[in-house]
């Protein structure tokens, strides 16, 4: 009896672990030698930070920000949604899961007290509105999900640290349903993604490999990339948290060149802070590293910036990006902080009545970007 408990426990606890172990500790299967790397780094030159249709200077104070800019935009905000179960394996920490709508497009559903809920909606937002890519995320009232258990990230995840995935799919009910309060809800944008191996999207290292003589992005088009990292504290910057992309590409053969690569931030959860949603971090934080210069750094923030390095920013792209955030006006700040629900920044209390303290952060930071000097622009 005892010998049978020791098994018992030694599988309980040796399962889980061993999964963890391998899905952290195995090998990187990158051959830097292949064609697909060749591919990776060609895009990667020849790459902008900027979508074609990005809004004008002059448009961006006139758009809603308490909805997706872009009218093609699959979500109305606060609908509910009804969708199918889809089981993945699970990621992160995060609760979400993938759901099938009844068009048959596959979203991810974040769901629970979670603050990253809030940053990732308000920052793809943002970042439609300036110009950059995005993916479509919105806060709704309800989702309905058929075949989902109560906890399905939770439950999930425990089927994989004991391998019984398998088990775990077999089961599922589909003429049952689970309602998800106020979920933020995903669809990426359907470019193509270049990956070679296991390299998902790139570093913010990498940009030094972008050369505008290729027709990649311009050196003030980066540093306004790297500057708005900076102003949102953009930390968790792994290059599985950013996508290059081929910009209205869909079906095409993972061999194909990419005619128009695109950079794009991907998971921006961990935003305003660095401690995710959090008002007080954020208003602490510095756009720039000294009083005077123009250096920017996230040294400070966790994992010491991640793949972010200490930069100088030009002249020409803090004009760039201090031009586009200085084009909104106070009642569109508002409205972006408050139609992605954010938290109250004194209680951290969710859907703030007075989103006043997260309006005068952004504006007072928008303020250090636009009296900064950078030198003489060439």
């Amino acid at each position: 009896m005892k010998k049978a408990l020791i098994v018992l426990i030694v599988v309980l606890v040796g399962l889980p672990l061993t999964h963890i172990a391998w899905g952290r500790y195995r090998p990187e299967r990158i051959d830097r030698q292949s064609d697909e790397w060749g591919r990776r780094l060609d895009a990667l030159a020849r790459a902008q930070v900027f979508v074609p249709d990005a809004p004008a200077a002059e448009a961006i104070g006139a758009l809603d920000l308490s909805r997706d800019v872009r009218p093609t935009s699959p979500f109305e905000p606060d609908t509910p949604l009804e969708c199918r179960y889809r089981p993945t394996r699970t990621s992160g920490t995060t609760p979400k899961f993938d759901c099938v709508l009844p068009s048959g497009t596959t979203i991810k559903v974040k769901y629970g007290a979670n603050r990253e809920i809030h940053g990732e909606v308000a920052t793809s937002r943002l970042l439609a509105a300036l110009g950059f890519g995005a993916d479509y995320m919105a806060i709704v009232d309800r989702v309905r999900c058929y075949g989902c258990p109560r906890s399905p990230f939770r439950t999930r995840q425990v089927a994989e640290w004991f391998f019984l995935t398998g088990v775990h799919d077999r089961l599922i009910d589909y003429d049952d349903h689970v309602d998800f309060d106020a979920p933020a809800v995903e669809e990426r944008i359907e470019w193509r993604a270049i990956e070679a191996g296991d390299a998902r999207g790139f570093g913010f290292h990498e940009l030094s490999t972008v050369d505008s003589s290729r027709g990649g992005a311009t050196v003030a088009e980066l540093d306004a990339f790297r500057l708005l990292a900076v102003f949102l504290a953009h930390w968790d910057n792994k290059p599985a948290n950013q996508r290059i992309v081929c910009i209205g590409e869909r079906d095409a053969s993972p061999d194909a060149p990419c005619e128009l690569p695109l950079l794009m931030f991907h998971d921006v959860g961990a935003t305003f802070g660095p401690s995710k949603v959090d008002h007080a971090g954020w208003d602490a934080a510095p756009v720039w590293r000294d009083a005077e210069g123009c250096a920017v750094s996230m040294q400070d923030m966790p994992w010491r910036g991640a793949t972010f390095i200490d930069a100088v920013i030009s002249e020409e792209g803090r004009q760039l990006l201090a031009s586009k955030l200085a084009a909104l006006e106070t009642h569109q700040i508002e409205a972006l902080f408050r139609g992605a629900r954010f938290p109250d920044a004194r209680t951290g209390r969710p859907n703030a009545e007075d989103v006043t303290p997260w309006v005068a952060t952004f504006e007072r930071k928008v303020r250090e970007l636009s009296t900064r000097t950078c030198g003489q622009a060439s």
